[in-house]
């Protein structure tokens, strides 16, 4: 195969990868558009839910002062991805994760009382975070697969309280982790951690502190404890679906980041290839008119 044909060849594949690049940046900013969108409704509907809670509070200012008990369990989610193509996603889960679990209370650093087993137990949520985290020194105790997609969401989740529940059997009180990543930008995003359990108090002091917006106080319809424990399930659903929501629209924007710099190289890589096509057509052209020019001076 001669090298203007190898040049052609390398550059149409270059040519077809390209193609495919492009599709996948279309699809990946489609999807973080979408995922973005979802997050704003995500977070007025916590608005409500922390109105709600401010409200009960302003009747029940005690409630704001109740101590949880301490929790013996440490539970810790962390959210990945389930395909790749999507940069160091999954890696800066995994170092961040690994962070957050060195960063915890002694407690959660050693073992059950009574149990070989450790205190703080790690969920994958992604098989591909769950070798990063093995890789970060993590063994996760159960892994579950990402959804792919808004709609199989509700479902994971479904499935991620059925594991808690298994996992702390038998511990009355533990410590709920979620470890997700939320993006800041079309291409940029930023991992965070949200404590579910127990209630963080700061968070309920800083609700009854706020003052109130109008003159009319709240109606109480039932019992003060049966509403909090009420707005605190709902609070707990709407924070797991958030973090799902919230770890796909940065998988995507991480995704749309790789695809960008990916479209970057093969851009230089078929200005190249462009480069050395039209050396070798030139080379090849120049050889036939010295051929030609051979040929006339012989006839000559």
């Amino acid at each position: 195969m001669t090298s203007r044909a190898v040049v052609r060849r390398r550059l149409a594949s270059a040519q077809s990868l390209g193609a495919v690049v492009q599709t996948m940046k279309s699809l990946a900013s489609v999807r973080v558009h979408q995922y973005r969108r979802t997050m704003r409704a995500l977070d007025a509907s916590t608005l409500t839910l922390d109105r709600a809670a401010r409200a009960l509070l302003l009747l029940h200012p005690e409630l704001a002062d109740v101590a949880p008990a301490a929790p013996g369990l440490s539970i810790a989610v962390v959210f990945g991805s389930e395909r790749g193509l999507c940069g160091a996603f999954n890696e800066r889960m995994a170092r961040y994760a690994a962070a957050v679990v060195a960063a915890a209370p002694s407690t959660d650093a050693a073992t059950l009382e009574g149990s070989e087993e450790p205190a703080t137990r790690v969920v994958a949520v992604g098989r591909r975070v769950a070798r990063r985290l093995r890789s970060a020194g993590l063994a996760p105790a159960a892994e579950l697969a990402a959804p792919s997609s808004l709609g199989a969401v509700d479902a994971a989740v479904s499935e991620l309280l059925d594991l808690i529940e298994q996992l702390r059997s038998g511990h009355q009180e533990f410590r709920l982790h979620l470890v997700y990543s939320r993006p800041v930008a079309a291409t940029r995003f930023e991992p965070r951690t949200v404590q579910v359990l127990p209630i963080d108090q700061a968070w309920m002091r800083g609700l009854r502190d706020k003052p109130w917006e109008t003159n009319k106080r709240p109606m109480e319809l039932s019992d003060s404890n049966a509403l909090l424990r009420g707005l605190i399930r709902h609070r707990m659903a709407l924070a797991f679906v958030k973090a799902y929501g919230s770890s796909l629209a940065a998988e995507n924007a991480a995704r749309l980041m790789a695809m960008e710099a990916a479209s970057r190289n093969i851009d230089e890589r078929l200005e190249r290839l462009r480069a050395q096509h039209n050396k070798a057509r030139q080379a090849t052209v120049t050889n036939e008119l010295l051929d030609i020019q051979a040929a006339t001076d012989a006839l000559g």
